[in-house]
């Protein structure tokens, strides 16, 4: 007896340190027992949370009441032509249209061309007394897209703080000199100086970051152009597309937002 109770002693000394050391077998726990003991049921995020969207905020800038903007379709577009540009300002009368606010020198015009059968467009700028200042003959490589165009290099730029008239049209008969059936798109755009701190941001800003920040201050034309050339230099970049039909949506102009992406360039051209 006495052998017995040292032997069972013995054993008992021997598995204490493995029981104080943690080395007893795993125990198999039921998986619907698994909340029981106070594990998630959620499994670790393998992909990170996708950011907020992109936004355009719409600034409560209006237009003169002597401005006035269209678009019209012709007999080579069955559809109607339209400007790519944010909606009015809540608080806009109805006689009065928003100006486009830019920060550049010379800004990129976009239009929307669902169909058309033209081989050129024209594009006319003209200051607010309608003098103008720019008459462009432009290419068109394809019959539909969105069209953009960029103010040239030899053209002196616009002034900080005067209001400027734009107009593009699609020439259906370029060898008519009547351009009454011509499609035609417009607005009205003014060139502002840069706020301080929007500046200092720029200055240290990514081209990425520059497309945040021209939304977030209501730069419409600079916010499409950076974006637009970001896609051009990063045809592949997927994050680039979704950036741009979240730009697009955030105003309403989702149903574009898929259409191809055409640069205009100049071919003969009048600068008065």
């Amino acid at each position: 007896m006495l052998n017995k109770n040292l032997l069972l002693i013995t054993l008992g000394l021997t598995l204490i340190p493995d029981l104080l050391l943690g080395t007893i077998p795993t125990i198999a726990v039921p998986t619907n027992s698994i909340a029981q003991f106070g594990v998630p049921r959620s499994t670790p995020r393998l992909f990170p949370r996708r950011r907020s969207l992109l936004r355009f905020k719409v600034p409560g800038i209006r237009g003169s009441r002597n401005l006035e903007a269209g678009a019209a379709r012709g007999k080579c577009s069955p559809q109607d032509i339209s400007g790519v540009l944010p909606p009015k300002p809540p608080k806009s009368a109805a006689n009065q249209i928003p100006v486009e606010l830019t920060v550049s020198d010379r800004p990129t015009f976009f239009v929307n061309v669902p169909q058309t059968s033209a081989q050129q467009a024209g594009f006319l700028l003209r200051d607010e007394t309608g003098e103008e200042l720019l008459d462009k003959t432009l290419p068109i490589t394809t019959s539909r897209g969105i069209m953009s165009y960029t103010l040239p290099p030899d053209f002196a730029g616009l002034e900080i703080g005067k209001k400027y008239r734009w107009r593009l049209s699609l020439l259906c008969d370029a060898t008519n000199g009547d351009r009454s059936g011509d499609p035609t798109v417009s607005g009205w755009i003014e060139r502002i100086e840069v706020p301080p701190t929007v500046a200092s941001k720029l200055q240290t800003a990514t081209p990425k970051q520059r497309v945040i920040i021209y939304a977030e201050n209501g730069f419409w034309h600079d916010t499409l152009k950076t974006l637009a050339d970001l896609r051009a230099a990063h045809p592949n970049d997927l994050t680039l597309v979704r950036d741009w039909d979240d730009i697009l949506r955030s105003v309403g102009l989702e149903a574009i937002s898929q259409q191809p992406l055409i640069p205009l360039n100049p071919t003969t051209a009048a600068n008065k």
